[in-house]
């Protein structure tokens, strides 16, 4: 019995040691396993991860390439558009500094013109006599614009007596074709008008404003009082009345609504610059035809007269003709004579040998051709009327 528990219980311990060893074996074999499997695995990942990471890294140098490919043409025209930009700026620097510069020139010239105006507005008021030559030089300036000339389209500071041997001197008469003429006064006042520019107070302009309507029809009964119509042969029975600015006239017929009608029942015609250059130019576009009409006339003389001419040439020619006909006549008669009576007398003298070194004689021949005649029935009925003349 003892022996059988010792039996087994070495029997027992052997299976504990063998459980051990075994034990220990299979950790031995689990770790190397694991060991394996855990190399094999991060072989395998570190394969796996290299082949990603290279299809990875040409997958981005791919997209690179196409977002670089996408940003150039971005990059360029926003190079452009900065050079662009470089240059609209350094543009508008310069213009703007040339626009400071002409600004400044604009204000110098501005200060020039508002001290010229003072002067001009200052003589004006002062002096009739300069504001009459005021007057005068707008008047000569709107003619000239609409392509008048002095001395041959108009006359300034014309001079002549009415039937009552008064003097006269309006200052223009414009020159219609067929030898009219019109007379345009340019002596209007306008010291009330500069006045109400200068008044501060609105009743004291308004004051000056009517002021200056009555002077211009003042202005304007003296002017149809004189008649100038009267005094002139081929003259329309009216006188314009020049005023040398739009303001001034709308001024005057702001005030005085029937100013126009009641100068127009005075034979008095209103102008300002821009219907005097409308009258202007009228008369120049008939001196224009005038010219075109003259110069058609003396196209047509000479016509007629290049006409006369070629018909007393052709005449000329026809008697040209026949005396060459005759002249023709006469030369075959006279060649048919020598060869008739003269030549063979002559002819005899060779047979004689009287001259071994004599030339024989040529044989005489007849002009064939017949004068042309004329064919043209122009020149032919010219000179059949010249003939019965």
């Amino acid at each position: 019995m003892l022996e059988r528990e010792q039996a087994v219980k070495q029997e027992r311990e052997t299976l504990t040691s063998l459980r051990g060893e075994m034990e220990e074996k299979f950790k031995g074999l689990a770790h190397e396993t694991f060991k394996a499997s855990q190399k094999s695995f991060l072989e395998l990942a570190e394969e796996t991860f290299k082949r990603h990471k290279s299809s990875a890294e040409g997958d981005l140098r791919e997209r690179h390439q196409a977002i670089q490919n996408l940003l150039k043409p971005m990059q360029d025209s926003l190079k452009r558009y900065e050079e662009n930009l470089g240059h609209i700026e350094k543009a508008r620097h310069e213009a703007y500094g040339h626009l400071t510069s002409e600004l400044k020139n604009v204000l110098q010239a501005q200060d020039g013109v508002r001290s010229e105006t003072a002067k001009l507005v200052m003589a004006l008021r002062a002096q009739p006599k300069t504001r009459g030559r005021w007057g005068e030089h707008q008047l000569q300036t709107v003619m000239e614009l609409a392509g008048m000339s002095e001395h041959v389209d108009f006359h300034t500071q014309a001079s002549f007596s009415d039937e009552n041997d008064k003097l006269l001197m309006p200052d223009a008469v414009l020159r219609l074709p067929g030898g009219r003429t019109i007379v345009v006064d340019a002596k209007t006042s306008l010291s009330a008008y500069f006045n109400a520019i200068e008044a501060v107070e609105e009743t004291v302009r308004d004051g000056f404003l009517v002021k200056h309507a009555q002077e211009i029809r003042t202005h304007m009964k003296q002017l149809g009082a004189k008649a100038y119509w009267n005094a002139l042969e081929d003259t329309p029975d009216f006188v314009a009345m020049f005023i040398p600015g739009e303001n001034f006239y709308a001024a005057a017929i702001e005030r005085d609504p029937d100013l126009f009608e009641d100068a127009i029942n005075n034979r008095v015609l209103i102008v300002t610059p821009t219907t005097l250059i409308a009258l202007a130019k009228a008369v120049a576009y008939g001196w224009r035809q005038e010219a075109m009409a003259e110069n058609a006339r003396q196209v047509a003389d000479l016509g007629r007269e290049l006409y006369s001419r070629l018909s007393t040439m052709g005449n000329h020619v026809v008697k040209t003709g026949q005396n060459l006909d005759r002249a023709v006549k006469s030369y075959n008669s006279m060649v048919g004579s020598l060869e008739r009576s003269v030549m063979p007398q002559a002819r005899k003298f060779e047979d004689l040998k009287v001259d071994d070194r004599a030339k024989d004689l040529e044989e005489l021949s007849p002009i064939a051709s017949d004068v042309r005649e004329l064919s043209s029935p122009d020149i032919i009925s010219s000179v059949d009327a010249l003939r019965s003349e």
